[in-house]
């Protein structure tokens, strides 16, 4: 039985029917952009504890990682300027340019941290020139998964458009594992001197040719049929900016509140949570790599399943119940984790399997709540603010707050305290699964 909306939408589009063909390139298209996307911004976040000694030389390792997680961090205070370039600019000259623009930059960006000198070879300039980059890669970062997710919200039929926008999380989550996966095989195949004597500049290196191969994919694509439909009846909007934040700043507001399970899971559960095993828990790297495996297995495991789920029952309830497990059995569940050996597997298995079920209902969720006229820029800025405030910093704060107060727990804290106001703000979503998406053009 599909939920219906609480009230009826005031307009909606006539959701021109996309070629099947052209939908599955789209998807694929799109998938495999947002993968290589979210690698090269994941990575650093892997590589943050010899990015520290490198960079940000200090005789306290707990100092050289925080700082190496405040440069982290630095990329999520620009995200939401990012999202206020490049989400307005989608809604006005089309989605699929502004895409393109967000992977090749983002690309060149992560490839040229890998070319930076060090802290040894020239001072001070080598942590501002990595801070400089990282801002590089936050700003594209503020347009790229709200500009994928609108894309594909606008190919999908409402009857499956929760099945097909889940791919776009399972594909940033594959991203953050694959950015996970490259530092672990140097840490395997490769001694730590050998890392820190210039091996580490490989997973950057990397970005440079499968930013060429990913902008070649997007360039291949059609802009998508709904924000054509706009450009051909001449309803695209000259300021879509203004519209977004005077029209919609209520939309706005849900956005960000609805992606902070969002934001915690991937920068706590996913990027942090290597650093925390082997840092805090004192976890070898390939234990924490194996480890937090199971929680990127069982995220992409879950998440297409949920998205198809999430169009015959709806989004809310599947959001609801994941954003309440978090409330209630995250402090558990790291209990778990820290109690090692097995029980570590079984309890990153169930955060997985919480995360898993949020990401698959959430993406079809945050395209539903905006017009397609400022869809792209309402999403951009309310989801980047969001990032900005409960993502990219959270690793630090966990950092900072566990050594402050002496305790390991202080991630499941923060992913309770955190998952307790988007449950408030998941309460205030209304349902639009099976509906067609608003135009707004006669708003």
């Amino acid at each position: 039985m599909t939920l219906r909306p609480e009230t009826t939408p005031p307009t909606t589009t006539t959701e021109r029917e996309a070629d099947p063909a052209d939908m599955r390139r789209a998807v694929l298209a799109t998938s495999i952009g947002n993968t290589l996307e979210w690698f090269d911004f994941a990575v650093y976040g892997y590589m943050a504890a010899v990015l520290g000694q490198l960079f940000f030389p200090t005789a306290d390792p707990t100092a050289s990682l925080l700082l190496s997680f405040a440069a982290f961090g630095a990329a999520f205070v620009v995200r939401p300027l990012g999202g206020l370039v490049f989400g307005p600019l989608g809604d006005r000259i089309g989605r699929r340019g502004v895409l393109c623009t967000i992977i090749i930059t983002m690309s060149a960006a992560t490839f040229c941290v890998g070319l930076l000198p060090t802290y040894a070879s020239i001072g001070v300039l080598a942590p501002a020139l990595l801070v400089l980059l990282r801002l590089v890669q936050g700003l594209t970062a503020g347009g790229e998964v709200t500009g994928a997710t609108t894309y594909i919200a606008e190919y999908a039929p409402p009857a499956r458009r929760g099945a097909i926008t889940s791919w776009v999380q399972f594909s940033a989550t594959l991203g953050f594992f694959l950015g996970l996966a490259a530092p672990t095989l140097l840490t395997v195949l490769l001694t730590t001197e050998q890392i820190a004597n210039g091996a580490w500049r490989i997973p950057f290196l990397i970005a440079g040719p499968l930013g060429v191969v990913g902008l070649y994919i997007r360039l291949r694509l059609k802009e998508s049929p709904l924000f054509e439909e706009l450009a051909e009846k001449g309803e695209v909007k000259s300021n879509p900016l203004r519209d977004t934040i005077v029209k919609g700043w209520r939309e706005i507001v849900l956005a960000g509140g609805i992606g902070i399970v969002v934001h915690l899971g991937y920068f706590l559960a996913l990027v942090y949570m290597p650093t925390y095993l082997t840092k805090t828990l004192g976890f070898s790297a390939v234990t924490a790599f194996l480890a937090t495996t199971t929680v990127v297995v069982v995220d992409i495991a879950v998440i297409p399943f949920v998205g198809r789920l999430s169009d015959r029952i709806g989004r809310k309830p599947l959001m609801v119940g994941a954003s309440a497990a978090f409330v209630v059995f995250t402090i558990p569940i790291f209990m778990l984790i820290t109690s090692g050996g097995a029980a570590t597997f079984v309890g990153l298995g169930l955060l997985g399997l919480i995360h898993g079920v949020y990401l698959g209902a959430v993406a079809a969720a945050f395209a539903e709540l905006f017009a397609t006229t400022t869809r792209f820029g309402g999403f951009s800025i309310g989801h980047n603010v969001s990032a900005a405030i409960f993502g990219g910093g959270t690793p630090l704060l966990a950092t900072y707050l566990g050594a402050v107060f002496g305790t390991t727990m202080m991630p499941a804290y923060l992913i309770a305290a955190g998952s307790l106001l988007c449950l408030l703000a998941v309460l205030g979503y209304r349902e639009m699964a099976g509906r067609p998406l608003r135009s707004g053009a006669e708003a």
